[in-house]
């Protein structure tokens, strides 16, 4: 008798490991935090996975505000801008960390994500005004209020991303775009790109970023989704020269007016030359006293002064095809872009972000 109730005593306590086990490895599946941490919560919360995910996190809280205390003041260059963009609505942040490292893992990528949707998602409450473009910049403690989809604070996120990598990061900022829905098209680009994305266009990460607002004039020759890669290659072109303005077109259109008019009378100038030098050829003396006044002349003529760098947008060679300037690809595209925005993760800048 003592010895069935022993077999159904050891048989009970089996099964109750067995339990225990699964239960811990879904634990583990779906927090990501430790075995032991994992363990620990459910001796704490009787076996419950409910209980034991909440015990989780406001374990991850605690120790997260503690460990971003200890590490406050530490260094934070590395990290990843990420952008977002949802019909009319995007936005662009930068999250700094301490190490390449950290800022290549899932944990990471997964709080910018959140950070980036939740601007995104207040983008859509910013009011509408009587221009085509509603910007709003964001600074750290702005964001810190922001709420994530899990109903948590951006900066309570931040202590819970910081508990569980060990290092410390900084929400340092964002940009929220807000466009005249049916008229206004907002492009984006991270850059490198991030290569496990799920297919997915947005969020995208990456060091650099760049978004670009634009419109259609309605009379070009670029259907929707030509017009989509077109505002890609525009945040490509920011990203790769960093322009500081966009520049006016009737201006880059008079600048290729004049270009044009310079090259026809270089050509018509040296095709001059070239009948000259064959009436030379031919030993007329005519020829070579006016070979030599153009000799004198062009020994008169200043040395070429290098040009500056291009900070205009329009005047920039187009870095898809170099053989002609962004101006060009907007005038016969048929478009206006409107704005533009760039970071670089850990750059230096006075903007009031």
């Amino acid at each position: 008798m003592f010895a069935q109730v022993l077999t159904r005593c050891l048989q009970t306590c089996a099964s109750l490991r067995v339990v225990e086990k699964t239960t811990l490895m879904e634990l583990r599946k779906k927090t990501g935090y430790t075995f032991s941490n994992c363990k620990k919560a459910l001796e704490a919360s009787n076996n419950d996975l409910k209980k034991a995910e909440k015990w989780l996190a406001e374990e991850a809280k605690k120790h997260g505000w503690a460990k971003a205390a200890q590490m406050q003041g530490r260094s934070t260059t590395q990290g990843l801008v990420a952008i977002h963009v949802d019909g009319p609505y995007a936005a662009m942040a930068e999250v700094n960390c301490e190490t390449d490292f950290v800022a290549r893992t899932p944990d990471f990528q997964k709080f910018v994500e959140q950070l980036v949707r939740s601007c995104a998602s207040h983008a859509k409450k910013l009011p509408s005004l009587e221009t085509s473009i509603m910007k709003v910049r964001l600074g750290t403690k702005e964001l810190e209020k922001l709420r994530i989809r899990d109903g948590h604070t951006v900066e309570e996120a931040r202590a819970l991303a910081v508990g569980k990598l060990g290092e410390q990061l900084a929400v340092r900022r964002a940009l929220c775009l807000r466009g005249e829905a049916g008229t206004t098209l907002l492009a984006g680009y991270c850059h490198p790109q991030n290569a496990d994305n799920g297919g997915k266009k947005y969020p995208c990460f990456g060091r650099y970023g760049a978004l670009v607002a634009y419109r259609d004039l309605g009379d070009g020759p670029l259907g929707e989704e030509e017009m989509e890669e077109l505002g890609r290659r525009l945040c490509q072109q920011v990203v790769a020269l960093n322009p500081k303005s966009i520049g006016l077109l009737d201006d880059y259109l008079l600048l290729e007016k004049e270009e044009k008019e310079r090259l026809e009378k270089a050509e018509e100038e040296s095709k001059a030359e070239e009948e000259a030098k064959a009436k030379r050829e031919e030993g007329s003396e005519e020829s070579q006293a006016a070979e030599d006044s153009s000799a004198a002349t062009e020994e008169e003529q200043p040395p070429i002064e290098e040009e500056e760098e291009e900070s205009r947008l329009l005047f920039q060679d187009y870095v898809v095809d170099p053989s002609m300037r962004v101006g060009r690809v907007v005038a016969e595209g048929r478009i206006d872009i409107m704005d533009f925005e760039r970071y670089a993760c850990g750059e230096n800048t006075d903007q009031s972000a």
